[in-house]
């Protein structure tokens, strides 16, 4: 139990430190908001790292010090400063906010401001590689396709080649057609609908 409050504390004592503002220099209210943001979104970071879950063995956040501990069921502490929605995130943020208007309107110095403090998701340590692997796998499932010497697309069904013929191109044309047919009606849908229902609000009238 020691040395997860000692993993705490240090993990708190990082995480203020990388941005320091006045924490009554935000009102109360946001600063409860966002201890109530940090809380909910550890239990979340804790499903990003390997083999990890949404259990958390501390997950706290005191509004007054701005401080907050997030430890995740197997004793890690994920980065909240690589993600928003976090108490880091709400510090650099506010901290970037008062950089900028203590500017007193020098442009240079506002965008100085953001581009020298970013704030959130730069480059997050990728620890889930499901996309990774589907992406993998798709990749290695479209180059199981190969042509044959006759020039026939080999599906990978059997070594069967696959069919091309006029009714496959009719086909391909149709399913063109139906695709322009779903854009046309995403684009002026709601507005169709709209001009029905005044036409009929109009004849009822």
């Amino acid at each position: 139990m020691r040395s997860v409050t000692a993993i705490a504390f240090v993990f708190a004592t990082i995480a203020s430190a990388q941005y320091s503002i006045d924490p009554n220099s935000v009102p109360e209210s946001t600063r409860d908001t966002w201890c109530t943001n940090q809380q909910t979104s550890c239990p979340l970071l804790c499903t990003q790292i390997a083999n990890g879950n949404s259990g958390t063995n501390q997950n706290t956040c005191d509004p007054d010090s701005l401080t907050y501990s997030c430890v995740c069921a197997n004793g890690i502490s994920p980065n909240a400063s690589e993600y928003s929605q976090t108490l880091p995130y709400f510090i650099c943020t506010e901290y970037d906010t008062q950089c900028v208007n203590n500017c007193n309107g020098d442009s240079g110095c506002q965008s100085a401001c953001r581009s020298e403090h970013p704030c959130g998701a730069q480059d997050p340590t990728k620890y889930n590689l499901t996309t990774s692997s589907s992406m993998a796998a798709t990749k290695t499932g479209s180059a199981a396709s190969s042509t044959g010497s006759a020039g026939a697309v080999y599906t990978g069904l059997g070594g069967a080649p696959a069919a091309t013929s006029s009714a496959g191109q009719k086909g391909s044309k149709a399913a063109s057609a139906a695709v322009a047919a779903i854009d046309i009606g995403q684009s002026y849908g709601a507005g169709i609908i709209a001009v029905g229902i005044f036409a009929g609000f109009a004849l009822m009238l």
